[in-house]
């Protein structure tokens, strides 16, 4: 019998008519695979249909209503949903080659990590995430061991925050004093709750020629310049505009800055279609590209200017979530992700290291962060929903 404590992945594995049910409820595509590969297996049936707002005892009766459904049994349960030990969802220039320097060293090292449970992804799609469904998830068993991911998702939302966060569920962990490149700004935690892993650091990439005449942006403000309507990309899609773009703008220029942002941005896209786009006389082509400092580094067009603002590349957080009840286990683990070597690899690809003997010499001095007093006398949450239904409001109303 199906209870609900099933993850996404045993429900998909039931019957193929389940997925009908689901797509019912609007649920289908969470049981794509390529969906199932990124949350199936740590995304509980209970917690997805709370976050939905969707009855939990009736829609269990009616999967349970399914023939083959109540075949599943308690020791299946039991033995599929282990706990993961280990959850990394990372920036898109990040995610690769951390996957393989991560599986490279637990394979030189099998027989220390020979029963670790862990899934390394890019940064799961903010349309169907595992993001929201944490602000739906109660009980602390349901979260991996140690948690690694990227921006200001709901880790800083309100839920999460008062279930986990407020209760000191996670513990930072220290292996060495932090990184002066970063720290400088203040992106340790001082509550000692985050432990801040690298930052990806977001830029401006200009198209020369479509600039013209005029002066190339020199800091953030300048991009609300109104002589630069409908010349901007930056990461986004449909509904959604990137967050680590959004509230630093909002906390630096308040809110009629997201105003003018809607007019000045052309469009959202992924930074890796932006490289392809930076300098070409294309009609989804822009002027200027809020990116990635990683992948202005592809952008091999001699007309693309690189601006690392004066007032400092947003540094868009990737940081780490480790229970502390279980730092002791996964010390080893741990150590190997905080480690100079580690830290060398990040800068090596242009994410600045947060280990005191790493260098960081890849990347010019100013840096631009939220700051921890910005992230914790905000409801980060409710403060990004009225930021998308201004920005939107302005949008929607473009030609």
């Amino acid at each position: 019998m199906i209870t609900g404590d099933e993850n996404l992945q045993q429900i998909a594995a039931l019957d193929v008519s389940i997925i009908s049910i689901f797509e019912k409820q609007g649920l289908g595509s969470y049981l794509k695979p390529e969906n199932l590969s990124k949350i199936g297996r740590f995304t509980k049936l209970n917690t997805l249909l709370k976050s939905k707002d969707i009855d939990v005892d009736s829609f269990v009766e009616t999967l349970n209503s399914i023939e083959n459904a109540s075949k599943i049994s308690e020791k299946s349960i039991l033995k599929d949903q282990e706990n993961l030990n280990f959850a990394a969802m990372l920036p898109c220039g990040l995610r690769n080659p951390f996957k393989e320097f991560t599986e490279s060293f637990l394979e030189s090292n099998g027989k220390l990590f020979r029963d670790l449970n862990y899934l390394i992804e890019g940064n799961v799609n903010h349309e169907l995430s595992y993001y929201p469904l944490l602000d739906s998830i109660k009980d602390e068993r349901e979260l991996p061991d140690i948690i690694m991911a990227s921006d200001v998702n709901n880790f800083f939302h309100r839920p999460f925050v008062d279930r986990f966060i407020n209760k000191n569920v996670f513990k930072t962990y220290e292996s060495t004093a932090p990184n002066q490149y970063l720290e400088k700004v203040g992106f340790s935690d001082p509550n000692k709750n985050f432990t801040m892993f690298t930052a990806n650091m977001l830029v401006i990439a200009v198209d020369k020629n479509r600039l013209g005449e005029r002066p190339i942006p020199e800091k953030w403000e300048d991009l609300l310049n109104p002589d630069f309507e409908n010349e901007i990309v930056m990461r986004g899609e449909d509904n959604f505009f990137c967050n680590a773009v959004m509230l630093p703008f909002y906390k630096e220029f308040g809110m009629d800055a997201i105003k003018i942002l809607a007019k000045n941005i052309k469009s959202g896209m992924h930074p890796a279609e932006m490289v392809k786009l930076a300098g070409k006389d294309q009609p989804e082509s822009g002027t200027f590209y809020i990116m990635p400092y990683f992948f202005t580094k592809r952008i091999k067009n001699r007309n693309v200017e690189v601006v690392w603002p004066n007032d400092g590349a947003i540094a868009s957080p990737v940081f780490l979530l480790a229970k502390e009840s279980k730092i002791e286990e996964n010390k080893k683990l741990l150590d190997f992700l905080l480690s100079k070597e580690t830290g060398e690899m990040l800068n090596g690809r242009f994410f600045p290291s947060t280990h005191e003997e790493v260098k960081n010499e890849n990347f010019p001095e100013t840096v631009s962060w939220l700051g921890w007093d910005f992230l914790t006398q905000n409801d980060i949450g409710k403060l990004k929903e009225n930021i998308r239904e201004v920005f939107m409001e302005v949008w929607n109303k473009k030609d």
